[in-house]
């Protein structure tokens, strides 16, 4: 290859090429300095409660607090996708807020805090519909033929000719 004798040619080019590269880092130095050029930032959690009293999911507009069943759900409901941003969605359930989710006892399955007590048997083994965490049964508390259902079934499917409880009682002694 070429070998750059120090001829003045050399020299323009060099002093070129330094110029250059001290402008470029003068020029991100500023735009660090003052703003201008920043590197994204780590999305902060800010909690809230939703209307229905759970742990929420605060947007950066500061107003809207998503139950934490929309995070990661592939619908943005914060204005600036926040809800779906990578920070959050990334390595599942360890990326997302702790105090949003609910950890099964299997230590295999894991659900948002909105969805525990909400009579549906998302755990498999009724641990987040257990009595000790779950207010009293909204509906007709039996044992159930459908693991599904935990314990309690919606006052709907009472005497409504299909059974749901090994003992007939939602359709024997249940009141709708």
């Amino acid at each position: 290859g070429h070998s750059c004798l120090p001829t003045r040619k050399c020299l323009v080019t060099s002093c070129v090429a330094f110029l250059v590269l001290g402008v470029v880092a003068t020029a991100i130095a500023v735009g660090i300095t003052f703003g201008i050029l920043t590197k994204p930032a780590d999305r902060t959690y800010h909690p809230c409660r939703t209307a229905s009293q759970h742990p929420g999911f605060l947007c950066e507009d500061r107003t809207t607090c998503l139950l934490p069943s929309l995070l990661c759900d592939g619908k943005m409901d914060c204005e600036d996708g926040g809800d779906e941003s990578a920070a959050y969605c990334g390595q599942m359930p360890s990326s997302l807020p702790q105090n949003l989710i609910f950890k099964c006892p299997n230590r295999k399955t894991w659900i948002y805090v909105d969805r525990v007590c909400d009579i549906r048997n998302d755990c498999g083994d009724c641990s987040d519909e257990s009595v000790s965490q779950c207010p009293a049964c909204p509906g007709w508390r039996c044992d159930t033929v459908f693991f599904a259902d935990c314990a309690c079934i919606p006052r709907s499917r009472c005497r409504n000719g299909i059974q749901d409880c090994a003992d007939w009682s939602d359709e024997n002694l249940c009141n709708d």
